[in-house]
Formats: structure tokens, sequence, C-alpha cells
């Protein structure tokens, strides 16, 4: 059925001038091309003039994704002749299905998919939810095919499984269905839903590749507490993360109001409500990319639901009744570490997260025998150092998420007043060691103590650093005499 629509300004497809030569090119081959997916939807105006998508499809799909359904020829050989044209990169991505890709110098990128069953019609019956389910044909400019009712769904904001086969055909469509929703805030389907609950463990034989890219793509969006809700609700967590089932065996205790695996799940939502009260500079932070298409955002909301993947391992009640967690933090960076591996994270998305869910008790055990010293919180910036923005968040989420009778009233008061002091102390810290010059190199050391390189000298050279920042030692001969102290004390027993 194919129905007339309006696009937003800016955003008809043949103002996208990739797509105009793209369709020249098409003609001369004798092959036919339509635009499928998500270049589509979210170029389509809604009835408030708004888009589906808030990006700038020339900032976004343009120079980021356009999606070909060809027919009439191999899209596979299509894509070469593209690239070839159109001085691009072509890249196979499986020619036994008929897919390749197109990436140009600028960051664009066009893919190519042979229509399943030989036609556009038949093609979009196979897709995975209605809003992707439209396309659009250069011959009818002004309207879309849509066999599914994906134009209702997109007005009512309702993300609809085409139907059941869905997730039958590439599971992965069962974390996507978050992710679309999540996206574009538009709520899921009941009867999808359904679906997705029944084939859930279908996730497990889906690459661990495939599952990243879903998954932090998720976590990267304004709204991650929902996400997660919904992600747990339906079972997708655990599936990916197994180490989670047994985290609802713990009950809650004297100073989480919650069970474990539900106290886990909150922190990203109690992260959400803190959010508007962090600084600048944290927001900044969390923009920041570890890797292509993964923010420390979403890694960090990743380490806020597997912070105390470790406690169900070191659970102990006490004669007394009370429940002991001994290293849970050491344990829980080592299952981390597991999971880094076997989800195949890059490096440094594993180092951040491991070092999340490690770290994760000692901005709070800094003020567990009141006030900290200035030495104790140097330390601890110098210990966890770039990370300390994402630790914080990790901290307060936690805090947030923790509300037993055990941690209330002045208590609380107090350990919330004293992590938002050592959030803003951290900026004061960087802009105090930026002006401070090194009073000694490690060659210094090493001549100074007669020394060769090695652990040693690294550490002398780190309790210096301490000692100079506190204004303990100020000058080089204080330094050498501090060294030469420090290594006849620590070393020469």
């Amino acid at each position: 059925m194919r129905t007339k629509v309006e696009f937003a300004s800016a955003c008809h497809p043949l103002e996208n001038p990739l797509v105009k030569q793209v369709l020249r090119h098409a003609e001369t081959c004798s092959v036919s091309t339509y635009i499928v997916g998500g270049y589509v939807r979210d170029s389509i105006a809604l009835p408030d003039n708004s888009r589906v998508s808030k990006r700038d499809p020339f900032e976004s799909h343009k120079k980021r994704d356009v999606d070909f359904a060809v027919a009439g020829g191999p899209a596979f050989n299509f894509a070469q002749v593209i690239a070839t044209e159109m001085d691009g990169h072509f890249v196979p991505l499986d020619e036994a299905n008929d897919t390749a890709r197109v990436v140009f110098d600028d960051g664009s990128i066009l893919d190519f998919a042979g229509c399943v069953g030989g036609t556009i019609e038949s093609d979009l019956k196979r897709r995975d939810f209605t809003v992707n389910a439209l396309a659009w044909d250069s011959r009818y400019p002004d309207e879309v095919l849509d066999l599914a009712g994906g134009l209702k769904d997109l007005q009512a904001k309702l993300v609809r499984a085409v139907c059941r086969n869905t997730f039958v055909e590439d599971p992965l469509r069962v974390l996507r269905t978050f992710r679309f929703a999540h996206q574009l805030d538009a709520e899921i389907d009941s009867q999808t839903l359904i679906w997705v609950k029944e084939l859930v463990a279908g996730l497990e034989s889906v690459a661990p590749e495939r599952i990243n890219f879903e998954l932090f793509e998720s976590l990267s969006g304004p709204l991650g507490g929902h996400l997660t809700d919904q992600l747990a609700e339906s079972g997708v967590l655990e599936v990916i993360f197994p180490e989670l089932v047994e985290c609802r065996k713990v009950t809650a205790n004297s100073f989480h109001h919650l069970g474990l695996f539900e106290h886990s799940i909150i922190t990203v939502s109690e992260l959400d409500k803190r959010w508007p009260e962090l600084p600048a500079w944290m927001h900044e932070s969390s923009r920041r990319e570890l890797t292509s298409g993964v923010t420390r955002l979403a890694a960090t909301r990743l380490a806020c639901i597997l912070h105390d993947i470790g406690k169900p391992g070191t659970w102990e009640i006490t004669p007394e009744g009370r429940h002991t967690f001994v290293a849970h933090d050491k344990l829980g960076a080592q299952m981390t570490a597991v999971i880094a591996a076997r989800m195949r994270w890059s490096r440094p998305i594993e180092r951040l997260i491991t070092r999340l869910v490690e770290f994760h008790l000692r901005p709070g055990q800094l003020f567990h025998q009141g006030p900290p010293t200035e030495r104790a919180i140097n330390r601890f910036y110098r210990t966890v150092q770039d990370d300390v923005p994402e630790l914080m968040m990790v901290a307060f989420a936690d805090l947030g998420a923790t509300r037993g009778a055990g941690l209330c009233g002045e208590n609380r008061e107090t350990l919330d007043k004293g992590l938002v002091s050592l959030m803003h102390g951290y900026q004061v810290f960087l802009n105090e060691i930026v002006t401070l010059k090194p009073l000694l190199g490690g060659h210094d050391i090493m001549q100074i103590l007669n020394l060769k390189s090695g652990p040693v000298v690294g550490e002398l050279l780190k309790a210096l650093e301490e000692a100079r920042d506190l204004r303990e030692v100020v000058d080089r001969s204080q330094a050498e005499a501090f060294v030469k102290e420090l290594y006849t004390q620590k070393y020469c027993k």
C-alpha cells in the first residue's frame, strides 16, 4: 500500500546528493533500488511537523547510513559498481546473502542488500518492525510503500514486530526491540513483548559483537534507567550476563531495602535522577567515546548494573544476622574481566568497566571513619585518575539505590555531602597539580640511590609526587632527602 507522506524540511531523499547519484547508476545498470529502514522512518514528518529522530539526516543518515534494497540484479555486484563510479571503498559483507557496503572517505556509508524473495513487497514482509518496514521508491517520490501499518505505528509511537518469526529469524531483534523503543521514545506493542519474553533465550546464539553494538547503543541514550528496567523485566540482561542470575538469591538487609538483583538494576535509574545535578565537566567526560560508538556513559551504566556481581560469591550471614560481602569488589572485578573476554570487549571498554566495579566502594570508604585526610583524598584521585567522573557516577547511583534502615537520616546525608565534596574537589586537585613541576624524575632517583630501572623506582616516584602535592616537599634538596629516607625505611630493612 503506497501512502502519500510529507518529509521533514531538508529530509526528502532526493535532496540527498548520494541518493541521487545511486539512482542514476541504478538506471544505467537496469536495477531497481529502494531506500528502506531507518532513513525513511526518520525523515518522515509527523503530524506536529517533528520527526521521529531529532538528528539531522544529513549529519546522521547521509553521512552515516543509507540502506538500499535492490531488485533486478545482485546487490553485491551493484555495490561494486557504486564503489567504482562514486570513488568509494567496497566492503563485501556477505556475498552468499547478497549484501555489501560502500564507505566513503567523509564517513558516508551506503548499504546494499538484495530484496528477500526478489521483490520489494516480499522483502518488507521479512523486516523486523513495522516502523522499519517502509520503502521509498523514486518513481513515487512523495509516497512510501507501507504493507505492515508502519506509518500508523510511527504516529502512535509504537514498536511492533512484523510477525513472531521476526525473532526466530534473528534473535538479536529481541534486544533491538528495546533499543528502538528507547531511541524513538516509543512503547512496545503488548503482543511483541510477549514474543520477546518467549524467545529471549535465542540471544544465547548471537555473536557477542552484535549484542555489544545494540546494548551500548541503547545505554548511550538519555533514559537509561527505563531501558534497563525493561531489559531486566524481560529477562534479556540475565541471558546476556548469566552472572546476574545468582544476584536474585541475595536478599534485602539492613543497608539494602531491595534484593541484590533489583538493587543492581535501579542504580541506572538513580544515576538518571542525579544526572541534572552533576557538573558540566562530568557530562563532558561521559560523552567521550571509548571506542567507536561506545561512550563512557554507556560503559558506566553497564558498570552500575554489574557493580555487585561479586556479592553472591562472598555472601555470609553472621550469627547476629548481619550480611557480609567481604572483598566482593575484588571478586566482581575478576568476574567482569571474564565477561569482557566472553563479550570480546575492546581493551578501553574492559578497562573502564572493570575498574569501576573494582573501585566502586572506595568513594564511600573514605568517609567510614569520619572526614578523610587530605592525603587520603589525594591518593584516591591519583589512584582513580581520569576515571574519577565515572566512578563518582557509580557511587551516587549506588547510594541512591541503597535505602535500608542502616543508611538513613543523618548518616545518609553526611555521606551524600562527603561524596559531593569529593566530586568537586577533583577539579581543584587537577588545577593544583597542573601548576606543580616534577622535583625529580625516575632517572634522578636511579642515580641518587644507585638503582636499576624497576618497580621500586616507580613506587618512590609516586610517593614523592604525593608528598609534593601536599607541600611536604617543596624543592629538589628536600626531594632527594625524602627518597633517601623512604628507601632506607621501606627497602633496606
